[in-house]
């Protein structure tokens, strides 16, 4: 994935992403997850991206997963 055109410093740009496929997702290297790791993903997983720095550190949580 690739994140893009997030708002300028000192500005909040927050996004969901909703994944549905059976895969293992790559995520960008500015991506900063809870304890260093990402999480792993399962089918039907929302995740959450939050930046204030002009997408330089995205902050990444997984919001919820094993949606029915």
């Amino acid at each position: 994935f690739t994140f893009s055109n997030p708002a300028p410093s000192g500005k909040c740009t927050i996004f969901t992403l909703i994944l549905r496929g059976a895969f293992t997702p790559t995520w960008p290297a500015a991506v900063d997850w809870p304890d260093a790791t990402p999480p792993t993903h399962t089918t039907q997983a929302m995740y959450v991206f939050t930046t204030v720095d002009a997408g330089t550190t995205w902050l990444g949580n997984q919001a919820g997963a094993g949606y029915a």
